[in-house]
């Protein structure tokens, strides 16, 4: 939006009343441009389960909620063992099948976002292909680190002696994908799910 200033400098009232009841997303590091934002102002979060759209919203935002709470669980097992609360051995049985199968429903659930619903998405909204190009990157820089995070797991696979270093390297780039994966999800979640509910069929 271009503020209209008055002579003495000052946004023109009008232009602060815009402004202040703009539609705005719910996490305040969003990327989303305001601009973007025109169908969440039509079905906005509080709304996204409501009996005229659950049955279109909920499946995208259950897979959603499957994916932090996988990661969730994953970062708290790495921190059980960083504090003593799991021995190496406990450590490697609970991190190493739940790591590969993690990493295997993220590519997946990006695969079919990359390759149908955001060309999909892209095609009806061409205003909306800016904030579709973010939500690519981001699964760009997320595959480099599940790339890193299934390497350093294969390695984990082969170490049966306790290797500390090796443990400390997997927190971290399970910190990096958690923080990632926290912006990517909610900015992604606010820009479809108003795609998905307000659509026909």
């Amino acid at each position: 939006m271009t503020l209209s200033i008055t002579s003495d400098n000052k946004a023109s009232p009008q232009v602060l009343d815009d402004d202040l009841f703009a539609p705005s997303p719910r996490h305040p590091d969003s990327r989303l441009e305001t601009d973007w934002l025109f169908l969440y102002n039509k079905l906005p979060p509080d709304q996204w389960f409501g009996a005229d759209y659950a049955y279109k919203t909920s499946g995208w935002l259950k897979v959603h909620t499957n994916i932090r709470k996988r990661q969730r669980i994953l970062t708290q097992i790495s921190e059980g063992y960083q504090t003593g609360e799991y021995d190496w051995a406990k450590y490697r049985s609970q991190m190493l099948k739940r790591i590969n199968m993690h990493i295997l429903k993220l590519h997946q659930h990006h695969g079919v976002e990359d390759e149908g619903f955001f060309p999909e998405f892209i095609r009806m909204y061409p205003q909306l292909q800016a904030g579709f190009e973010i939500l690519g990157c981001d699964h760009v820089r997320l595959d480099a680190l599940l790339d890193k995070l299934q390497l350093q797991n294969d390695t984990l696979a082969r170490t049966e002696v306790e290797d500390k270093a090796l443990a400390e390297q997997l927190h971290q780039t399970l910190v990096d994908v958690t923080n990632l994966l926290s912006q990517h999800l909610s900015d992604e979640e606010d820009l479809v799910i108003p795609i998905l509910g307000l659509r026909q069929g």
